[in-house]
């Protein structure tokens, strides 16, 4: 987000045969061989060493006692922690130290699963403490509330692309667009294409790629979920389903299921197979609570949405992320504005920041529900962004006290392994998207990726200003 030797393993157990004695009510073993179906909802699962992994399938046996049962990676076995992690249909475990890139086998007492390659990769190199941007390709429109998302494309070459999907241009008319360009080995961007519209035209969306690094198919695709019909903020309930061709670009467009409610300005992350959304802006521009998860079918579809724990209370223009097993809601507002207000600079952004860990057995919130951080951003901050990798958020611009000279442009955290965040540090670099023309932001977009060396990049892109909130729409991209 490298290449290793893969390990292949030929080494079934041996069937044991059991009497027949006695109640059949007790904990059994598999009566043949374990099926994997997915490994951490993917089909092409990867992870670094320590990280947790999700074995989903069946037939593993009711225990791993009963089940006389392993998991293999390569030959190297990995440790089940408690017995509430072995069950017939999942199994949790973690990456163990000396892993590589090769098959991962669920062995028991029925025999063994066929091998599933699982990628031992590298932790995200991630340290925003000092950030120093880089002008890229530029938009070939100033745009604000467009999605942007990154996607490792589908063929025989990890090539990576950059999505910028709708949108509001100067009028704040939302758009139709849908735009893509291709990351370089250096991180910068080549041209932008037009691909395939969106079949109605949104802005203040949200967007996450789906693929077989997260999900349960064999394709690529781009979610949009929900967003802004209108320049005043009418919010659609409609969730489109774009696929990604090898070139790049979206070979046509569908809607799967809609979300439960029409809502713009929310937050979107997939995880283990599943996407999650969280707050956003109704009805009104009336902030929600509300947080919901859909599973992703092999087609790439969404199955039914699931209410989960709301959080502590409402929030729109939030920067929403994952880090492990725990979700993160960063700052937003609490206010009823329209999409191009500009007035929470004032007095309604948010400083605080919720995390809620997710139960790996369920793909559901634990029972604590989200936990106020108790360290607070730098400054209380909305429409703003944050991008969340190797254990590290950094958050970008937005309106703040501040946000007319750009003076906390950039602030970064460390996020614990139990889910609590570090202090909130302004991250320091001698090029700040201010000095190199990009203006001071506000509904922009960021994302990260991977260039063709492994390295990892986040991408700013485009945005309103906050010093000309009603007239300018920055083309600006900015990478580092």
């Amino acid at each position: 987000m490298r290449r290793l030797i893969a390990v292949f393993v030929s080494s079934p157990v041996a069937a044991l045969v059991l009497g027949a004695c006695g109640s059949s009510s007790g904990p059994t073993g598999p009566s043949g061989p374990p099926v994997v179906t997915t490994v951490n909802g993917a089909t092409a699962p990867s992870a670094p060493l320590g990280a947790t992994v999700v074995i989903q399938g069946s037939n593993f046996g009711t225990s791993q006692a009963a089940a006389a049962g392993q998991v293999l990676f390569g030959t190297v076995p990995a440790t089940i922690a408690s017995a509430g992690d072995w069950s017939n249909t999942l199994i949790v475990t973690t990456v163990p130290a000396g892993a590589v890139t090769g098959n991962l086998v669920v062995q028991t007492s029925g025999g063994a699963s066929t091998p599933v390659v699982f990628t031992v990769a590298a932790k995200v190199a991630f340290s925003p403490s000092t950030v120093s941007w880089t002008s890229t390709t530029a938009l070939p429109v100033g745009l604000s509330g467009h999605a942007v998302a990154a996607a490792t494309l589908p063929g025989p070459t990890a090539t990576s692309a950059v999505y910028v999907i709708g949108g509001a241009d100067n009028t704040n008319t939302p758009r139709t667009s849908v735009l893509y360009a291709t990351v370089s080995s250096s991180g910068a961007l080549g041209s932008w294409s037009n691909t395939a519209v969106l079949p109605a035209a949104v802005a203040f969306a949200a967007a996450v790629v789906v693929s077989p690094a997260n999900a349960p198919v064999t394709s690529a695709y781009l979610l949009v979920l929900g967003g802004d019909s209108t320049a005043s903020g009418k919010p659609v309930a409609t969730v489109y389903l774009g696929t990604l061709g090898a070139s790049g670009a979206v070979t046509g467009w569908s809607t799967t299921s809609a979300l439960p409610a029409p809502v713009h300005s929310l937050g979107a992350v997939v995880f283990n197979g599943s996407v999650y959304i969280a707050g956003g802006s109704a009805a009104g521009n009336t902030p929600v609570a509300t947080v919901y998860r859909a599973p992703i079918n092999s087609d790439g579809t969404l199955g039914a949405w699931a209410p989960l724990t709301s959080l502590p209370f409402a929030r729109s223009y939030l920067g929403f992320g994952v880090n492990g097993t725990f979700l993160y809601a960063f700052g937003g507002d609490s206010s009823a504005l329209t999409p191009n207000d500009s007035s929470s600079l004032k007095t309604s952004s948010l400083g605080d920041v919720v995390y809620g860990q997710i139960d790996v057995h369920t793909g559901n919130l634990t029972g604590v529900g989200w936990t106020l951080s108790t360290n607070k951003l730098k400054k209380p901050v909305a429409k703003h962004t944050v991008v969340v990798a190797g254990g590290n958020a950094l958050i970008t611009a937005g309106l703040y006290n501040g946000a007319l000279t750009g003076s906390s442009e950039e602030g970064y955290t460390g996020l614990n392994a139990d889910g609590s965040t570090g202090p909130f540090n302004g991250a320091t670099g001698v090029n700040t998207i201010t000095k190199l023309g990009g203006g001071n932001l506000f509904n922009h977009a960021a994302t990260g990726y991977l260039d063709a060396t492994g390295a990892f990049h986040v991408l700013v892109v485009g945005g309103d200003d906050a010093n000309a909130p009603t007239t300018t729409k920055h083309t600006g991209v900015f990478y580092y």
